[in-house]
């Protein structure tokens, strides 16, 4: 559920020469075999897509809030269509990247993506969770993360520890998507994090709050769809994640959820049906001229869910090689307990005609 033709569009621009690797065949078949951790934290060279994201909310000694989020995309390039067929031999995996840093405060917001093809200098192991991306790293196991990015204005350097066990969705950890597909997707919805930011060659002590998720697998070659998903971590030691896949033909995917963990970290999720979202408000990029929902109402009555998510700063959108998506930091208050959340919004950018 992520951004397959920005990163597909991506390599495209990749240099070319690199060596031709030697892959194992892609994997396009329905997943049957349960995820395993730390095992599945590592690179999978059968799958398709796969991806390493984080997102999180850190306070600064001086008070000042901000949200961050860095994700790490791995590609193959074996599907392009027939007139890009000549990406596969130049280009056979690549990867994305893509780190936002918002000050809360002040409003600003900051985002960069870099593009590698696979090489020495950009490598995911298969062995364990140990991505190098130029001068990006991210790596960890079952009881710490540490990630580390950087641009000449901004960057990230934390550690993270799950305070949660991890989230097998769907408890095997293998989520349909629709149209006979579905990937493996596990998150560590609640992880404490400790570190520094550099924003604006200032050097910053913070700490605060992750949520992580991990996805691969195949999930089909739509690109003509988008989605908006909610990660909402609650006072009261629960979190939520909802998510809303639309169709190319502008109808709801019947396999979009709402998903529930509780304070002992048991998941359980309710179809989209038993959930009201109602967009509160519309911002407008001034870039792009997409226009996003902005604020939402969140009832589920069967959890006794009434939220408020309001995002922290109006302007978060991530706008690349004309691929532009919403994702931001957001508060939340309500019923059962106040919080914090991201939300990410693909879709809403018209296509060019």
């Amino acid at each position: 559920m992520r951004k397959i033709g920005m990163i597909l569009g991506a390599i495209l621009v990749l240099s070319a020469g690199c060596a031709r690797q030697k892959l194992p065949p892609l994997d396009l078949s329905y997943p049957t075999k349960l995820m395993e951790l730390p095992r599945d934290l590592a690179a999978h060279p059968w799958a398709f897509l796969e991806w390493w994201y984080y997102t999180g909310h850190l306070k600064a000694e001086d008070g000042k809030n901000y949200g961050f989020e860095l994700t790490i995309f791995k590609v193959r390039t074996d599907l392009a269509k027939d007139n890009e067929k000549w990406i596969s031999r130049v280009v056979p995996v690549g990867y994305m990247a893509n780190l936002a840093l918002v000050d809360e405060t002040s409003g600003e917001y900051l985002h960069q993506t870099i593009v590698l093809p696979a090489g020495k200098n950009a490598e995911a192991s298969g062995e364990e969770y140990q991505i190098v991306l130029g001068k990006w790293r991210a790596s960890g196991d079952e009881q710490v993360h540490h990630i580390s990015a950087d641009t000449k204005k901004f960057g990230v350097d934390l550690e993270l520890k799950p305070i949660k066990p991890a989230a097998l969705h769907s408890k095997t950890g293998i989520v349909p998507k629709g149209e006979g597909v579905a990937n493996y997707y596990m998150s560590y919805p609640r992880m404490k994090i400790n570190g520094t930011i550099f924003f604006n060659g200032e050097k910053i002590p913070v700490q605060g709050m992750g949520w992580f998720d991990r996805e691969y697998g195949f999930m089909g070659q739509r690109m003509g769809f988008g989605w908006d998903w909610f990660s909402i971590q609650l006072q009261d030691n629960t979190e939520y994640m909802i998510y809303t896949i639309r169709r190319s033909d502008g109808t709801v995917e019947p396999l979009s959820r709402a998903c529930r963990i509780d304070q002992a970290g048991k998941e359980e999720c309710l179809p989209l049906g038993e959930t009201t979202i109602n967009a509160l408000g519309l911002w407008s990029s001034p870039g792009t001229k997409a226009v996003y929902p902005s604020g939402w109402q969140i009832i589920i009555p069967a959890w006794g869910v009434d939220l408020v998510v309001a995002p922290t700063v109006a302007d978060q959108e991530f706008d690349f090689m004309g691929g532009g998506y919403w994702e931001g930091s957001c508060k939340v208050l309500g019923k059962p307990a106040n919080g914090l959340a991201y939300v990410e919004l693909v879709g809403y950018r018209k296509k060019a005609k």
